[in-house]
């Protein structure tokens, strides 16, 4: 009878177990129910309640996020202790941002903070665009500026491309302003090489005036296929964004001046983009085009529909080669007013990078001021307009003859004219609007400016570019300090882009998802260089994280006040650790070098 009992009691517990088992096995089949993570106690960082917009596009939804080290190690009903809690209640968790078009590293290891950019939600950028890299350069491989970076210590992660403009200057020298030679391309190839070995994830080129205007189509393509060779992606710049006016003389060399067909001012955007495209048709290569803008310029005054049109115009040249098999995305600055900024209004006249105009360079606001008001000085400005070499902003003077209309005034004696365009100006006065900047010139010296809109970025064209699936957002800065210093001020932008990004797009004007609007600027760019663990809420990824308000976020700087602290970014943390908290940087550089994956 005892035996029985016994037999009985263990086959009762085996059944408990074997039950128990079962149960296990079952909550573990069921998301989010039982989440894996480490013992309690053993979290770093738990963020809690959230509202997770994970970067996939995916539907939000509530839960609770672990931090072990550097990583993301549990995301949904996670249960444990940890060593700091946030309460995340009624706020959005996602990925940092992910600036695809950067160029922090400029001067990253003067400001390795990158408080611009770490306010403003940003955590990891791509940097080395436009054909501007600081390396190779005469004592130094990439390799050795990739170490120079990591010994410094940065507060966000730089994705690095190799610049062509840079290995160009580092090959030819000043002698830039012709073809290069089959042994100058070999030399160029070898600079590429040894960039994608230290882990570069591209080239990037930059054919506006600089050294690579002069580069052929051929000497690009073979530093595109080498870099392809690597497991690397095509960065353009595409040609003919700056490019306005035409010159045959290969020495006239400055901004906005080219060399090439003349009606190239009229349609060379539109043949840059078919230029890039065509490069990666015959490479192979990946292609992701910098900050893309409408390439079907209209300059006379039209109806906002038309913007539209032309910005799906330019979208199709995308679609059209995707449909084709060709690997090719880009990303869009999104503001209508691109990367202005407010500037001492004389400095547009005599600051030109034209040869031929480097007379004007020497005069100070001063002397610039008292000189206009000499007519003869006058009529030597006249004549350099008359003969389209007058380039104001990003705008050509005889390009756009309706070029008045995109510049407001915003400091100036003359309070009657502060606050108004140029032409509004020169309707009221009834007078030419080239001479209603000599008039306040003349009686201003200090009189300060902004083009406040790019007619390559116009409102109705960002919306249209914006909800195409492959729009990517990017930046186009520098990296800035919290209080900058200078005769300029950094652009709004640099401060305040991905807030206002998600205040005005996705709050206000409704023209994407939130859950779109941070894939786009954290999972797209991410994927597109091939970073699989990052730009994405979910276990193993690394935990480059924003925590915010989605009911505050905004941004209030502006052209004369950009440097200011968004509204409604809560937490930024870099792998893993906190870096910006209660509108203050942490001091910590938790950001890493990173490097393209074999």
């Amino acid at each position: 009878m005892g035996a029985k009992k016994m037999m009985k009691g263990k086959s009762m517990k085996s059944k408990r177990v074997v039950c128990g088992l079962a149960l296990l096995i079952a909550m573990c089949s069921i998301p989010g129910l039982l989440a894996k993570h480490p013992a309690a106690g053993q979290y770093d960082i738990l963020i809690t309640n959230a509202k997770i917009v994970d970067g996939t596009g995916k539907p939000a939804f509530i839960g609770n996020v672990a931090i072990k080290g550097e990583r993301i190690v549990a995301v949904g009903k996670v249960t444990g202790e940890a060593t700091s809690v946030i309460d995340a209640t009624g706020l959005v968790v996602c990925p940092g941002f992910i600036d695809p078009h950067s160029h922090a590293d400029l001067d990253i290891l003067d400001y390795p903070l990158t408080e611009n950019f770490i306010m403003q939600g940003v955590t990891s950028f791509v940097g080395g665009n436009c054909g501007l890299s600081l390396a190779p350069a005469e004592k130094m491989s990439f390799s050795q500026w990739l170490a120079e970076v990591e010994t410094k210590g940065i507060s966000i992660n730089y994705a690095p491309l190799v610049g062509h403009n840079q290995i160009r200057e580092l090959v030819m020298g000043e002698d830039f302003k012709r073809a290069a030679t089959e042994d100058e391309i070999k030399q160029m190839k070898a600079h590429v090489e040894e960039a994608m070995k230290s882990g570069a994830f591209g080239l990037s080129t930059f054919t506006d005036p600089s050294p690579g205007e002069y580069a052929t189509f051929e000497e690009i393509l073979e530093l595109v296929r080498a870099a392809g060779r690597s497991g690397g992606i095509y960065f353009p710049h595409t040609r003919h964004i700056q490019s306005q006016w035409p010159s045959d003389d290969l020495d006239e060399y400055g901004y906005g001046i080219y060399h090439g067909p003349a009606e190239d001012v009229w349609v060379g955007m539109y043949r840059g983009i078919q230029e890039v495209i065509e490069i990666s048709r015959q490479t192979g290569v990946p292609v992701h085009i910098a900050h893309l803008s409408n390439v079907y310029l209209i300059p006379q005054p039209h109806p906002e529909f038309l913007e539209e049109a032309t910005a799906r115009a330019t979208l199709w040249n995308i679609d059209m080669a995707r449909a084709e098999g060709i690997d090719v995305t880009f990303d869009v600055i999104i503001s209508e007013s691109s990367i202005s900024s407010e500037v001492p209004l004389y400095r547009e006249f005599v600051r030109s990078r034209n040869i031929s105009l480097e007379w004007l360079n020497k005069l100070s606001a001063e002397e610039f001021s008292e000189k206009l008001k000499s007519e003869e000085f006058r009529e030597q400005i006249r004549n350099i307009y008359r003969r389209g070499r007058l380039k104001l902003g990003m705008i050509h003077t005889k390009a756009d003859p309706f070029w008045f209309n995109c510049f407001t005034i915003l400091h100036c004696q003359n309070s009657e004219c502060v606050g108004k365009t140029i032409g509004e100006i020169s309707k009221r006065d009834t007078k030419d609007p080239l001479e209603v900047l000599f008039d306040i010139l003349a009686e201003d010296p200090d009189t300060r400016w902004v083009q406040h809109l790019d007619r390559r970025q116009t409102a109705a064209a960002t919306v249209t570019l914006l909800k195409h699936p492959l729009t990517m957002a990017c930046t186009d800065m520098g990296v800035y300090p919290a209080n900058p210093k200078g005769v300029s001020l950094p652009p709004p932008i640099a401060y305040g882009l991905y807030p206002n990004y998600i205040k005005t797009y996705v709050r206000e004007r409704k023209v994407i998802s939130l859950e779109e609007a941070i894939k786009k600027a954290t999972y797209l760019p991410a994927r597109r260089i091939n970073l699989d663990d990052r730009g994405v809420i979910r276990k193993d990824a690394f935990a480059d994280i924003l925590i915010f308000d989605f009911e505050h976020i905004d941004y209030t700087g502006n052209f004369l006040d950009p440097a200011v602290r968004p509204e409604g970014i809560i937490y930024v943390l870099v792998n893993g650790q906190l870096v910006y908290k209660d509108k203050t940087h942490t001091k910590a550089r938790s950001g890493k070098v990173l490097r393209r994956k074999s």
